[in-house]
């Protein structure tokens, strides 16, 4: 089997963290998790709001760089929470678009 990594961003640390957790541990990948590079602030609240102008908008706030060499991994799982029916504005984009014989 192909070495696997989940990567994934989750601004609450709930539901899609646990099943990155879980997709994890069930395939034994590795995870590496995106973080922004200014982390929401405020309520939860004013947190969703300012979700629902950023995905409204298109805008993909800055990301933290990570630590990892993605170009190591044969498979490349991406976690996001749904943001207003869409994937979160800041959905792990580091990802190589495309590889030498990589398969989508």
């Amino acid at each position: 089997m192909k070495k696997a990594v989940v990567v994934y961003y989750s601004w609450s640390n709930g539901n899609t963290k646990r099943i990155t957790e879980l997709l994890a541990e069930g395939i034994g990948a590795d995870i590496v998790r995106i973080d922004t590079a200014e982390p929401y602030k405020g309520s939860y609240n004013e947190v969703v709001s300012q979700g629902q102008r950023e995905v409204n908008k298109g805008y993909k706030p800055p990301i933290k760089s990570i630590d990892a060499d993605l170009s190591k991994y044969g498979v490349i799982a991406i976690g996001t929470p749904t943001w207003w029916y869409t994937m979160a504005p800041r959905r792990p984009s580091p990802v190589p678009k495309s590889r030498p014989g990589s398969e989508t």
